[in-house]
């Protein structure tokens, strides 16, 4: 019950956000112009699925790129879903969670997907499900933030949480070792999984939470257990340890994944 209400919070924040996430999301694309060039090297012209595909962006380009392909987006929030369907009109949009998507095995020659995993439980079985609906042979290419993404902001709430905080464990996404442990699991072969981190700076930490929220990730650092004062504690830590010409520095770990059915 208690990961149904964490995932039914998720959904809600990124359905809410849905109409200012593309003015929000620049790192996204980013990211996601490198993925489609590691992509593009897929030969064939069958069916191919963006996971997560929040409001399409990634998902139009996929289409762009191999246009003789059924290409299909699915996201688990309504809101990412009415955007996407008004936006791609060429390419089936379909609302589905990750960890059971409806359909049939063997139906894909690719899966891929832009930092969206991050926010999935369960990624051995959210694995799982992609090998299945995979054709042999099929190709996994994604991307999603690892365990050092926003290390600073951890390390800023962790140093001023007080006595009263302590037994809360502050969330973390999963490391690089996860991640392959669990596409190896999952049945994948040729898995190679890389990283890289990126340095983006925000005018302070209040900043940086704010952007958390507003592009709908705020179960990372939610409010459930940060009040106001913990959060101008942490924001004070993290000007003085983290600060410079430019304003404070947030670092982003992108977890790269290739792997073969």
């Amino acid at each position: 019950m208690f990961l149904k209400l964490i995932d039914d919070k998720i959904r809600r924040a990124f359905s809410d956000s849905a109409l200012q996430y593309d003015v929000l999301t620049g790192l996204h694309k980013e990211i996601g112009r490198e993925l489609l060039a590691k992509a593009a090297a897929h030969e064939g012209n069958g069916p191919i699925l963006d996971v997560g595909m929040g409001t399409g962006w990634l998902t139009g380009r996929l289409k762009n790129y191999f246009p003789d392909a059924r290409v299909v987006g699915i996201d688990f929030a309504a809101g990412m879903v009415d955007v996407a369907k008004m936006r791609e009109k060429d390419c089936g949009i379909v609302q589905a969670d990750a960890r059971q998507m409806p359909f049939q095995e063997n139906i894909f020659e690719m899966i891929a997907s832009n930092l969206a995993y991050q926010w999935v439980g369960d990624l051995p079985k959210a694995f799982a499900n992609c090998h299945a609906i995979l054709k042999s042979e099929g190709k996994l290419h994604l991307t999603m933030f690892g365990y050092g993404t926003f290390q600073e902001l951890f390390e800023s709430l962790e140093k001023t949480r007080d006595a009263a905080k302590g037994n809360i464990a502050l969330p973390r996404l999963a490391d690089r070792g996860q991640v392959s442990d669990a596409l190896v699991k999952a049945g994948f072969r040729d898995v190679n999984v890389g990283e890289e981190y990126i340095k983006v700076h925000f005018q302070d930490m209040l900043a940086l939470v704010k952007w958390i929220k507003d592009i709908g990730a705020n179960a990372l650092v939610g409010d459930m257990f940060i009040g106001r004062d913990w959060l101008n504690r942490a924001n004070a830590y993290y000007t003085q340890a983290f600060a410079d010409q430019w304003g404070v520095g947030a670092t982003f770990e992108v977890i790269w994944v290739e792997a073969t059915k």
